[in-house]
């Protein structure tokens, strides 16, 4: 790896599965790495399936203040001015055919807001998704991040930009199959293989991330992304660099330029010191 010599001008990283080992810790590599690629200019992201609600203790915890995107693509933030730069959402029609589908397959489902989630299903699903959401790193994330449960989903009324449903993964993928024959206009994903994610038609990670190249002014081919799952192949297919973790499914990593190590190896470190920091030497 010593020739690399290629200089990002911006880092995007994926947060479960990549940034966030097996045990729901960030390593302690990862903070002062972070603090140094930015120190020589180079911006870091985070883009994730996670809404905005439990993504910014972690924004605040590695110090990081560029705009970010969450909600697997559907909601683009620029903290520093407060501005939205970029938001989708799913139509009330939309959401009472997904929530019909997992009812009949009796799967879970969340929707998601960039300040709520809700949750209709087995109890004991919720505690599991609630327990998985948390990160272990100070204070500032020290607890489960609260969805809220509810009898009927369709009687919240929002417009989520995100659904998920988490379920078997047969049967997600049978929903799926009715998704398309449907010809809902939906972009379905998996964050994991018993979570199918939906947002907007043509809304994934990987429009987000030209959408956000623009407001920066960065060439995409300057990016450098880190993922670990199918709904980060997307980023994979246009950014100039797409590293896939150690413990992504094969599926992802032949759609990646570069194998890291995996997360509890400390991929994310491996690839700061290796493809950024020593390219600035």
């Amino acid at each position: 790896m010593n020739s690399v010599t290629y200089i990002y001008d911006l880092v995007a990283i994926d947060v479960d599965g990549t940034l966030v080992n097996s045990h729901s810790k960030i390593s302690d590599e990862i903070p002062p790495l972070l603090r140094e690629v930015q120190a020589r200019g180079i911006g870091v992201t985070l883009v994730s399936g996670r809404p905005k609600l439990t993504l910014m203790p972690i924004l605040a915890e590695l110090g990081l203040r560029l705009p970010y995107i969450s909600s697997g693509g559907a909601y683009i933030i620029d903290p520093a001015k407060g501005t939205i730069i970029d938001q989708h959402t799913l139509g009330h029609e939309i959401v009472a055919v997904i929530v019909e589908l997992a009812r009949t397959a009796q799967v879970a489902i969340i929707t998601q807001e960039p300040e709520r989630l809700y949750f209709e299903g087995d109890p004991a699903i919720l505690e599991m998704v609630a327990s998985t959401s948390k990160i272990d790193m100070t204070q500032l994330d020290n607890k489960p991040v609260e969805i809220r449960g509810v009898a009927d989903i369709l009687q919240v009324r929002s417009e989520p930009n995100k659904i998920t449903l988490c379920g078997d993964p047969a049967i997600l993928a049978d929903i799926e199959a009715q998704l398309r024959e449907r010809k809902l206009p939906v972009y379905p994903t998996y964050s994991a293989p018993t979570y199918l994610e939906m947002t907007s038609a043509g809304i994934n990670k990987g429009t987000a991330l030209k959408r956000l190249a623009a407001y920066l002014h960065i060439p995409v081919e300057r990016i450098l992304v880190i993922g670990d799952s199918l709904n980060d192949t997307s980023m994979f297919e246009i950014a100039g660099m797409a590293v896939a973790m150690g413990n992504a499914s094969e599926e992802v990593k032949a759609a990646a330029k570069l194998i890291a190590p995996s997360n509890d190896e400390n991929g994310v470190a491996w690839v700061l010191r290796e493809l950024v920091l020593k390219a600035t030497n």
